[in-house]
């Protein structure tokens, strides 16, 4: 029995292999190259972490070997920052400190822009063929 429909395949691969490739970036880091135990204990973490998202692949058949098409890295990054856009919205930073009274007029229109030109984003993608992008 399957328990995932293509889909659902297509998109959980998609997503588990953008993390693996933002993993493999963290981990070419200069930075990371350092000695020590905390540097160690990051590069220890990203590993696995990365084990991590290739369980949940093989645990449901999902083919991570491959790179996802331009499409489909292009829809996972505009849905993705879509939805965490809003976590930069004035309001949402009142958990880092202060908010200044004329925050949200200046950013919160901006933020909105760039939420609204990440769905165009979405949706322009969508409108490309399959096999060729």
């Amino acid at each position: 029995m399957t328990l995932l429909n293509d889909g659902q395949r297509r998109r959980l691969g998609t997503h588990l292999r953008l993390l693996m490739s933002d993993l493999d970036t963290i981990a070419e880091s200069p930075e990371l190259a350092r000695d020590g135990p905390t540097f160690a204990r990051v590069r220890e973490a990203i590993d696995a972490t990365r084990r991590a998202a290739e369980q949940v692949g093989a645990a449901l058949a999902v083919h991570l070997d491959r790179t996802p098409s331009l499409k489909r890295r292009a829809a996972a990054v505009a849905g993705v920052w879509a939805a965490r856009i809003e976590d930069l919205r004035a309001r949402r930073l009142r958990g880092y400190g202060p908010v200044h009274p004329e925050l949200a007029e200046r950013l919160d229109p901006r933020v909105e822009d760039v939420r609204r030109r990440l769905q165009a984003l979405a949706a322009a993608v969508a409108a490309l063929p399959e096999g060729e992008a």
